[in-house]
């Protein structure tokens, strides 16, 4: 059975800025109407704005600033979204939680997010620094039952996904850079960090987490991370309504995910990448092994890797690792030559 504030919040919602009824909530929740009222109260201290007219009722002024479980199912609900998620205050980080679960047998899909993180995890064993307001963690669990093989565009398909959302949706540049950040004028906002358990023949699990700036005000950053990182609303010079924003991307990923699933996702990821490429025509530096290798970046291939075309014409392969961006100017980019 729905939670009341879920149902409450809902009727809000539906309401769009206009009045709720109090009888009509006690109606459809078969409390009284001062129980109603009770519950509007327990909803001001957790932070929205509720305005209450004598014959008229209720509606929603305001959110809270940070994510708050019922509004997030109250979104879910009302987009006619099945997908179970977990909300915690407080993790080491979403990916571990996930995990947990998974190892407790969890169905999937399902989704944990969190409004601060502890230990948060990046790639090659990094540490994801997880500033605590107005920003989102999110891990989402599945069970492919793949081919390790069929595997490999997972994340930068998950990542193009994310870019459409952000330009589409919120109307917001947002680029990807290979193989796994969302950027926004060259500045970080969104890490992916996806990681899973491989039988011998198949992809038993698979955890596909993110964390995305929304919120934060930048101004208040340290200088060294203002200089490297970005949000949501700083680009667009406003905050948005983040338990929105977090339940439309819980669908956008476990939509991504099963279409990917199902083989359902090129030509459309080249396309995508094409148009949201970061690196794109850029000098990169990269690495093969321990070979250093520096050239145009010229899109993906058919597996996910970076294709470089070097000073001689021809095109190498990157499978996995870091890049540093260069210019568009091959030459300054070399080392210099006797």
């Amino acid at each position: 059975m729905p939670d009341t504030d879920v149902v409450i919040l809902k009727a809000l919602l539906q309401a769009n800025s206009n009045f709720v009824s109090g009888n009509l909530l006690a109606g459809e929740l078969g409390i009284s109407r001062v129980g109603v009222w009770a519950r509007l109260e327990k909803l001001r201290e957790e932070g929205f704005g509720v305005e209450a007219i004598r014959h008229r009722g209720y509606r929603l002024t305001g959110e809270p600033p940070s994510i708050n479980e019922n509004l997030v199912r109250a979104y879910l609900d009302l987009g006619g979204s099945k997908t179970d998620f977990i909300f915690r205050r407080e993790v080491e980080s979403t990916n571990t939680e996930a995990e947990k679960e998974l190892a407790d047998g969890r169905k999937t899909p399902f989704a944990v997010l969190a409004q601060r993180q502890t230990k948060g995890r990046g790639r090659m064993g990094r540490q994801w620094h997880s500033m605590d307001e107005g920003n989102l963690y999110a891990s989402f669990a599945f069970r492919p039952q793949l081919p390790p093989a069929q595997m490999t565009m997972i994340t930068l398909w998950m990542g193009v996904q994310l870019c459409r959302y952000i330009n589409e949706r919120l109307s917001l540049p947002a680029q990807i850079k290979w193989p796994n950040d969302i950027v926004s004028g060259g500045k970080k906002l969104c890490g992916i960090l996806a990681e899973a358990r491989i039988d011998s023949d198949r992809t038993r699990d698979l955890i596909f987490g993110i964390g995305i700036n929304v919120n934060s005000d930048c101004t208040g950053w340290p200088a060294e991370t203002a200089a490297v990182a970005t949000s949501l609303a700083s680009i667009g010079g406003r905050p948005l309504r983040i338990n929105l924003v977090a339940a439309e991307l819980v669908e956008v990923v476990c939509r991504a995910y099963e279409r990917y699933v199902a083989g359902d996702y090129a030509p459309e990821i080249f396309e995508l990448w094409n148009r949201y490429d970061a690196l794109a025509g850029l000098v990169v530096r990269g690495s093969k092994g321990r070979e250093e290798i520096v050239g145009t970046a010229k899109g993906i291939d058919e597996h996910g890797n970076l294709l470089l075309a070097l000073e001689d014409g021809s095109i190498r392969r990157i499978q996995a690792g870091e890049v540093s961006i260069g210019t568009k100017n091959l030459a300054s980019f070399l080392p210099a030559k006797n």
